[in-house]
């Protein structure tokens, strides 16, 4: 109960604070905004068919940049942390640091998803190489359940018009940089990581373009960082030619894989 009321005339505290509420209520309508521009542009995003090119020496480029991002986001984590232990800080300020913790460790698992390329291996082992034999002895193996190829499929395409999840972690920091553009207790120095991010996000994005583009323009691909990065998972495969690269038949049997999966069928430039 003591913990409640705290946090209870904690937040309480915070919305009376005239100028913070200002800030937050642009925040909210530039959110909103961006969240209208999505819903207008969804058939846009649904383009993800045909031959779109993957260039590997840039892909290898994109993952230097990322490896570069990671690290800068888990030394960032630090600072809110910290400032959070410290007893002067304010009730504003104590609030802008958790919601910049959190928006950093929004960023760490946005970006760790998009180059983790397990779970396509997986979907690729068992869908792929190992289903016939699956099928033609099903007492064998009556302990795994493969579920309908198509029906992962049509899901799996669905994620690339776009993902909420992803996509808000963009525009949270968006909305931050606007709103300490307004007079207020939030301030340039509060928002300093989304500045950083914003700008790591922006060279990262350029040469993820570089790499492959599946058939969106540079402004959605921008805006909505999903549409940029889940392409990603399926691209890095083709990177490790010491242990998933095997032979030229892979990479046949590989591109029929993202062929079915996305729609898209890959030329690999290298």
């Amino acid at each position: 109960n003591d913990i409640e009321g705290t946090s209870f005339q904690f937040f309480e505290i915070t919305a009376e604070e005239p100028e913070l509420r200002n800030q937050l209520s642009f925040f909210v309508v530039f959110l909103i905004m961006i969240f209208s521009l999505r819903i207008m542009t969804t058939s846009h995003l649904k383009t993800l068919s045909g031959e779109h090119v993957l260039n590997l020496h840039n892909l290898n480029d994109v993952n230097l940049i990322k490896e570069v991002f990671l690290a800068y986001l888990n030394a960032a984590l630090l600072e809110p942390v910290l400032a959070l232990g410290n007893e002067d800080t304010s009730s504003v300020k104590s609030l802008a640091n958790i919601f910049e913790l959190l928006s950093l460790c929004w960023w760490i698992w946005l970006v760790s998803d998009a180059f983790d390329f397990n779970d396509v291996m997986v979907q690729y082992k068992f869908h792929y190489e190992f289903r016939e034999e699956i099928e033609d002895d099903p007492r064998k193996f009556s302990f795994m359940r493969l579920r309908d190829r198509q029906k992962e499929s049509q899901l799996e395409r669905q994620s690339f018009f776009g993902s909420l999840k992803r996509d808000v972690a963009l525009w949270f920091m968006l909305g931050s940089i606007a709103s300490a553009w307004l007079p207020g207790a939030v301030t340039h120095r509060d928002v300093l990581h989304a500045y950083v991010v914003v700008m790591i996000w922006a060279v990262m994005h350029h040469y993820l373009r570089r790499a492959t583009c599946w058939g969106i323009n540079y402004f959605y691909t921008f805006l909505f960082p999903s549409t940029a990065l889940l392409p990603m998972e399926y691209c890095f495969p083709l990177m490790d030619t010491a242990d998933v690269v095997e032979d030229p038949g892979f990479v046949v049997t590989y591109r029929q894989f993202v062929l079915e999966r996305t729609g898209v069928e890959l030329i690999i430039e290298t």
